[in-house]
């Protein structure tokens, strides 16, 4: 698959909102990767299944996975949750048909973002995915696990990510949720995302690249959540992640290990 030229994204935004879309992340993200961040304000206030929570905060996230280029952006905070509807970072825009005990079973239309290659290549744009979930809850232990398939763009194939975090109250106003997670992807989404095509590798002088499936990182982190108001919430978290296979092979990843930074606060409409 050629990528395209045309910038389309500004950069860094998207690329960490990527990684909070599957950390969890689809991601994440990357993809998945940094889904805990936005979910960290949710998890602490469970008590209210509808809710709207708006927010800003900064990031600090590497260009792609795999670059060695850094950036710091501003970055929105959203969860709605009205009935079965909900629209958030982690799992886009979708609904909960289904809810059986502490599971619930979720689809959803999320944005998987691009990036502009190295070495001057021009840029992979992003892509609409459709996602299908399932998140369980108890105790202050939550699991996820969700697929993703992009439908549309450059990048192609599917995501698998599943995570596993934990809720705990160290104050009435202070609330930390550490969290793993991990990635697998298949052979056309890292062929797209870290493949070198021989044209590219022409160019730029490198060897091309044909990765194929299987599990594409590792991700652990920390989330703290301290409730200044009844309405008003401060979040902070710290992620690592780790390539793996044949996603940290390819010519165009730097550097394997990466760290995420988020920061920001939300307020929550509503009762």
């Amino acid at each position: 698959m050629e990528r395209s030229m045309t910038r389309l994204f500004p950069r860094g935004f998207a690329r960490f909102c990527a990684a909070a879309l599957v950390l969890g992340s689809a991601g994440i993200a990357f993809q998945a990767e940094a889904q805990t961040q936005v979910r960290t304000q949710a998890q602490a206030q469970l008590s209210s299944r509808d809710r709207m929570i708006f927010g800003l905060g900064a990031a600090s996230a590497p260009e792609y996975q795999g670059s060695d280029e850094r950036s710091t952006r501003a970055i929105p905070l959203i969860d709605i949750a009205r009935g079965s509807f909900f629209m958030n970072l982690r799992n886009g825009i979708g609904a909960y048909p289904l809810e059986y005990g502490d599971f619930r079973f979720g689809a959803s239309i999320v944005y998987m973002p691009g990036f502009d290659l190295p070495y001057e290549l021009g840029e992979v744009s992003g892509s609409a995915g459709a996602r299908l979930f399932t998140d369980w809850e108890r105790g202050g232990i939550n699991a996820t696990f969700g697929i993703t398939k992009a439908v549309s763009g450059d990048l192609e194939g599917m995501l698998v990510d599943a995570s596993l975090s934990y809720r705990y109250n160290v104050t009435t106003k202070l609330t930390l949720i550490p969290v793993i997670g991990t990635t697998w992807s298949d052979g056309d989404y890292n062929k797209s995302y870290f493949g070198v095509t021989p044209a590219h590798a022409t160019t730029a002088g490198i060897s091309s690249f044909s990765p194929g499936g299987g599990f594409k990182d590792v991700s652990i982190g920390l989330s703290a959540n301290y409730r200044i108001t009844d309405r008003v919430n401060l979040t902070a978290s710290a992620t690592m992640s780790k390539l793996l296979g044949d996603a940290k092979d390819s010519p165009i990843v730097f550097d394997d290990t990466q760290a995420f930074g988020f920061i920001g606060v939300s307020y929550r409409f509503g009762n």
